[in-house]
């Protein structure tokens, strides 16, 4: 029997390509660590609350506006420190490899205004994260990780924190729709979510033609994509999606008291 998409650690067609054992030695190492961190994220309270069956349907959805919160809250600096260190990147990479950098990030902007939208689907005030919202720890922690790699001027540690972003996003991305759905979660609190498990922007094989052409003409740059990779998952996603569970949880539980005291 064939697994489904959704279910397989990373993509078929990974596997179908050899690519040289140097680099080969690298993809497994990245694609060992990102089947590591699909482990970890299955023992979250966030995601353990999320599977549960008798799950609070309140509750799922302010953990749903809550991580949209979060997500609006870091991506527009996470793109600008992105697009900083491609640009660094430009002199000493060939047009191509720059073009297909660029290319990662050209629909990112749109996620903004798709988890913003679900955001306030699910009952959340764009005027509060406009004017009132404060940006939380784990929020600013990704946003200036991404301006460290751009200050830093290391394209190569880019590409090591971007793969977990564009590999691991869309099968978590499928995971997340399938249990929204089964919850009966409208389309209109979906939007960013149906985006991000659309298997036309899986990025999966673009990231890995990225990181053979860089390792093929930059035999240094391994470090820097190791380095790149460990520094990204020490903010993110766990430390994101647990902000967002603990806010979730906080609220309902206050809301849940408030109906149990009137």
């Amino acid at each position: 029997m064939t697994t489904p998409a959704s279910e397989r650690p990373f993509p078929q067609e990974q596997r179908d390509i050899a690519p040289p054992p140097q680099i080969g030695d690298l993809i497994a190492w990245l694609d060992t660590r990102m089947g590591l961190l699909l482990c970890r994220i299955e023992t979250t309270g966030f995601w353990r609350t999320l599977t549960s069956p008798s799950v609070d349907h309140e509750l799922l959805s302010e953990m749903m506006k809550q991580l949209h919160l979060e997500l609006v809250s870091y991506q527009a600096d996470s793109i600008q420190g992105a697009i900083t260190a491609i640009a660094h990147a430009s002199r000493s990479m060939p047009v191509k490899t720059v073009k297909m950098m660029l290319s990662t990030q050209a629909d990112r902007f749109g996620v903004i205004d798709l988890a913003l939208r679900d955001y306030v689907a699910l009952g959340g005030d764009d005027a509060y994260v406009r004017d009132d919202h404060r940006t939380s720890p784990a929020a600013h922690a990704v946003a200036s990780l991404w301006k460290t790699v751009a200050d830093q001027k290391d394209p190569f540690a880019f590409l090591g924190a971007l793969y977990p972003v564009e590999c691991l996003t869309p099968i978590v991305a499928q995971r997340l729709k399938a249990v929204l759905r089964k919850h009966g979660f409208p389309a209109s609190a979906m939007e960013s979510v149906e985006f991000l498990s659309d298997p036309e922007n899986d990025r999966t094989l673009l990231m890995r033609r990225l990181i053979e052409d860089t390792v093929s003409r930059n035999p240094g740059s391994e470090r820097s994509i190791r380095e790149g990779l460990d520094r990204l998952l020490a903010v993110y996603p766990i430390p994101v999606w647990t902000t967002a569970y603990e806010r979730a949880v906080a609220k309902w539980e206050q809301k849940t008291l408030r109906r149990l005291a009137a």
